[in-house]
């Protein structure tokens, strides 16, 4: 980080907090999802997109990033993405791992994803079968989930416990469908640009539902 920039300065004195958030009466607060900042600033809240339509969302591109690693062997597996370098190693425990929990964090109510300890659960994937096999594990689990809860889903809304604090369930799918479709998006391009054919990714046009910025990384 450069020295002097005013930007800088204040994140400093902020406590460094998670980027995006919002200094609010001298305290930062991370923004999880865009509904928190209607709560906070006391204005209307915007409707909330249903549980069930968010889970079977994120379930899209779940299946497609496995669909894409069974092609993909240990080399670019491990090669540096534009993504802060992050490997597509990375990018795939990063990702999956907060899915693996939404469903016990329904019933607990809490949601206890900790992206710094990533390095740690990348040490069990020693090559790409391993890879691949966790991410197909925690996608067939999450069909399942969403198989069994059904309707369900939209009919109890339970607050969830985060370390960026406590949000709707509602709330904590929508951004995990976010999440997803970012990273997978990141994946797809990358790959793209090292010339590996994926006859079945989700297309651009199609990731434009899921309202990603413009910029890629």
């Amino acid at each position: 980080m450069r020295d002097g920039g005013d930007g800088a300065r204040r994140w400093e004195e902020a406590g460094r907090p998670i980027v995006p958030s919002l200094l609010l009466e001298g305290s930062a607060r991370p923004v999880l999802h865009v509904s928190q900042l209607s709560t906070w600033l006391g204005l209307p809240e915007p409707p909330s997109q249903a549980s069930t339509r968010a889970g079977w969302d994120i379930l899209g591109p779940l299946r497609a990033w496995v669909d894409h690693l069974d092609a993909l062997g240990d080399t670019v597996l491990l090669e540096p993405t534009p993504s802060r370098e992050r490997t597509i190693k990375e990018l795939t425990v990063n990702t999956f791992h907060p899915v693996e929990l939404l469903p016990g964090a329904r019933t607990s109510g809490e949601f206890d994803w900790h992206p710094e300890d990533d390095a740690a659960r990348m040490e069990s994937l020693a090559n790409a079968e391993a890879v691949r096999a966790y991410a197909h594990r925690i996608c067939d689990g999450w069909n399942l989930f969403l198989l069994d809860a059904g309707a369900a889903l939209d009919e109890r809304d339970p607050q969830v416990r985060s370390p960026r604090g406590t949000l709707a369930y509602s709330t904590l799918l929508t951004s995990q469908r976010w999440h997803v479709a970012f990273h997978y998006r990141q994946v797809t391009v990358f790959l793209a640009s090292r010339l590996v054919e994926l006859p079945d990714a989700i297309s651009a046009e199609a990731l434009e539902a899921f309202e990603l910025p413009r910029e890629v990384y």
